[in-house]
């Protein structure tokens, strides 16, 4: 499954750079291992980049932050400029 989201430069950088390699998102997608984010750099508006970044595990942080998963994530392609 894609999952097209959006998330702030101070963010979006390092996930570009290959040193912020998990994302802390609200469980509210049923994400699972396999799936595609598309990341959408985002300060109030969309800055007309993004990336792709494959679900490789899932961790429920649950018992820490309800409601909420830590999702690590690898390189599938390149960037792209939408």
């Amino acid at each position: 499954m894609r999952h097209e989201l959006k998330i702030l430069p101070e963010h979006f950088i390092p996930v570009l750079d290959g040193l912020k390699l998990a994302e802390l998102r609200k469980n509210d997608r049923n994400y699972q291992v396999g799936d595609i984010l598309t990341l959408y750099e985002w300060n109030g508006e969309y800055t007309g980049d993004a990336c792709e970044r494959e679900v490789i595990h899932v961790a429920d942080v649950g018992s820490y932050l309800p409601g909420y998963a830590l999702l690590s994530m690898r390189e599938i392609h390149e960037e792209t400029n939408v």
